[in-house]
């Protein structure tokens, strides 16, 4: 049970982090560079980075319980991983950043990356939720029986 917990909660991560990515890239794209126009091979990017970024996260896994010092360096390791995978992944490509542009760039994935941890958040306490109010509604019968 809990790999398939583990499978559908790295498959909610990379859902929603490929729909922030590709949010953030249009917005991006049409601030910084409004004249470009992307082919096809743009729609790629998002989900690599999406799965690269899942992945990444396996900085954050434990089998025992974290402190919250812990879960905050393994989180920033997380995003300074992304970090580098972004921009080394422009820069191997080609793409040089403007410092201005690059600051932007930064603080957009770090954006993303907070989003992504408050979204999944919210998906985690409303199945808690779920499963308590069950977890009463059980609780009861067996009391009335």
């Amino acid at each position: 049970m809990k790999d398939k917990s583990r499978i559908r909660e790295m498959a909610e991560a990379f859902f929603v982090c490929t729909t922030c990515i590709c949010i953030l890239q249009g917005i991006l794209g049409m601030l910084l560079y409004p004249e470009d126009k992307l082919t096809y091979d743009a729609f790629l990017v998002p989900p690599i980075f999406g799965v690269a970024s899942v992945l990444f996260g396996i900085v954050t896994w434990s089998k025992e319980e974290q402190t919250v010092k812990q879960v905050l360096i393994r989180r920033a390791i997380h995003l300074v991983l992304i970090e580098i995978l972004v921009f080394g992944v422009n820069y191997l490509a080609g793409n040089r950043f403007p410092l201005a542009e690059a600051v932007i760039l930064a603080i957009g994935i770090a954006m993303v990356f907070v989003l992504v941890y408050v979204i999944t958040w919210l998906f985690d306490r409303k199945s808690a939720r779920e499963f308590n109010e069950n977890l009463k509604k059980y609780q009861e019968t067996i009391w009335l029986n």
